[in-house]
């Protein structure tokens, strides 16, 4: 993944240490082809730091949760 603000080894480090910051960086600035672990998503949705929009387009993806 290509990051402005983290140099690749730099950001593999955090994103092993820190499983809500990489998902909320792959929602909020974009997958550049990574696809989102879904369990991971279910887990920590309720902990991420994103756009209300996002969280009721997830909720609807992965509990059928009307809005």
């Amino acid at each position: 993944m290509h990051n402005w603000d983290y140099d690749k080894k730099a950001y593999e480090k955090q994103k092993r240490a820190d499983p809500i910051w990489h998902l909320e960086r792959l929602i909020n600035y974009g997958l550049d082809g990574e696809k989102i672990d879904r369990e991971a998503l279910k887990q920590y949705l309720p902990r991420l730091r994103i756009p209300e929009d996002r969280r009721v387009f997830f909720e609807l993806l992965l509990w059928n949760k009307p809005f």
